[in-house]
């Protein structure tokens, strides 16, 4: 295992950059999740019947996945705060206000709606 693979596979309280990385993400995105933010009510309403019962707890999510991207681990663009429910639904190809299963394009298109919402919440 290289430095690089071994830094990625420790991501803890350890991992002092991989903290810094979360500090900012949080701030950036208002401690909130972005993708909730962005739903419309009707999108919204949906997700909240369909939504399984957990904490709305906020996560720091890896737009594009460190097994594939290794080198961005650490890096604050590919990083956005998802609640998780919305993270763990991405993550299992699942549409995240349905729940119901997706395609990798569709994935992909929701990838990129998060994206375009993160910099424009980040800009006001």
């Amino acid at each position: 295992m290289n430095v690089m693979e071994e830094k990625v596979s420790r991501r803890s309280t350890d991992d002092k950059e991989w903290q810094e990385t979360k500090r900012l993400a949080h701030i950036r995105d208002k401690n909130m999740c972005v993708l909730c933010r962005l739903l419309t009510p009707t999108e919204y309403a949906k997700f909240q019947q369909s939504r399984p019962l957990m904490p709305m707890l906020i996560e720091v999510a890896h737009i594009e996945a460190v097994a594939n991207h290794v080198e961005k681990v650490y890096d604050l663009d590919n990083v956005v705060c998802l609640c998780h429910a919305m993270h763990d639904r991405l993550d299992r190809m699942q549409d995240p206000v349905t729940g119901k299963n997706i395609s990798k394009s569709i994935q992909l298109d929701w990838w990129q709606r998060i994206i375009e919402g993160r910099d424009r919440l980040a800009s006001r």
